[in-house]
């Protein structure tokens, strides 16, 4: 009657989505080698959740084997719809999952810079290629997809000894070129993250911004131009929209300052970036500096737009990743540290 009444209880199922960094690592400790038993102790390490942090809004899990978890409890439907959704809106989901995932890939590796003074990990824009569902049940997972377009597909099957010709994975490169990323380091990223979340809208600009970083890691100078200028443009538009809503005010007779003929007025076509980018500074809004800066980096996207021979080198696109990111802390008060390094081999 007991296995009955078992039967009849229903486990909680909840879904994941996950990636794995290209460089691989350690997360809070290494495997221990002196148990690598087949009953399981290998793969108990390395699937070992050494963190998780929940929020009515997210939870982030982190393996010891570099796996990364992130559930936004708004992209999550109904577990066991009776219909499974349009297409369509699938597709909006798994965009916005990786505008979350590509945003925590980021702070990760600015928080190990900041704190470990290591800059390790080679940034990479996460794509549905890389990310893959993770299925849990009564808190333990039960299931995953495989990204087999994505050297993803290899950490997610290292995590079995099988996977090991010699039956031992100690000289495995997939295992010694690890390096251990500290907790403090994993908890500082999630602290910030929880930041991100907190600003609806800021997961995409950041995701933006390590889109920018790829490309210029792998000297794509015009399309890191591209994407950073979408981040300023975007940032000096909040900025002249909070300003404007700063100065209304209630008038006689219940009319207010800024009417909403007026308040479409001044953020229509009449007034294109560069006008407000210039009015901001003079109102001082904007430091000279950072107003010179968006204004080179404007230069840039118009030539990538407008003309066909010109060259823009990494020192501009650095430029502009600068910009962008003085623009993300001036805005949201977000700060991180990008890494600028190059990802290119010697040919």
């Amino acid at each position: 009657m007991l296995g009955v009444i078992k039967g009849l209880i229903h486990m909680p199922i909840s879904q994941f989505t996950a990636f794995y960094p290209s460089r691989p690592f350690w997360a809070v400790s290494k495997v221990n080698f002196d148990d690598l038993s087949y009953g399981g102790g290998f793969r108990y390490q390395m699937a070992e959740e050494v963190f998780s942090q929940s929020s009515d809004a997210y939870t982030i899990k982190v393996c010891r084997d570099g796996r990364i978890m992130l559930r936004i409890e708004t992209l999550e439907q109904d577990e066991r719809p009776d219909t499974p959704p349009p297409i369509e809106d699938t597709v909006r989901r798994w965009g916005e999952y990786l505008d979350y995932l590509n945003a925590f890939y980021l702070l990760l590796d600015s928080s190990t810079i900041n704190i470990s003074d290591l800059s390790y990990f080679n940034l990479h824009e996460i794509t549905n290629r890389d990310a893959f569902r993770v299925h849990y049940e009564d808190g333990k997972s039960t299931g995953e997809n495989i990204a087999t377009e994505s050297i993803a597909s290899v950490f997610q099957m290292a995590r079995y000894l099988s996977s090991y010709h010699s039956g031992s994975p100690i000289h495995d490169p997939r295992i010694m070129m690890r390096q251990v990323i500290t907790l403090d380091v994993i908890e500082d990223a999630s602290s910030l993250f929880g930041q991100v979340v907190a600003s609806p809208g800021l997961e995409k600009t950041l995701a933006s911004f390590a889109k920018s970083l790829s490309e210029y890691k792998v000297g794509n100078c015009e399309t890191s131009i591209v994407f950073s200028w979408f981040i300023i443009e975007t940032a000096i538009s909040h900025l002249w929209t909070t300003h404007i809503d700063g100065l209304n005010h209630d008038l006689l007779e219940g009319r207010k300052r800024i009417n909403r003929e007026r308040r479409d007025y001044l953020t229509g076509r009449d007034f294109p970036i560069c006008l407000v980018s210039n009015l901001l500074e003079l109102l001082n809004v904007l430091p000279d500096r950072l107003f010179q800066d968006i204004d080179t980096v404007r230069g840039f996207r118009n030539k990538i737009v407008h003309h066909k021979d010109f060259e823009l080198s990494a020192n501009d696109a650095q430029l502009a990743m600068r910009t962008a990111h003085a623009m993300i802390e001036r805005q949201w008060g977000l700060h991180f540290v990008p890494n600028m390094s190059y990802s290119v081999s010697g040919l």
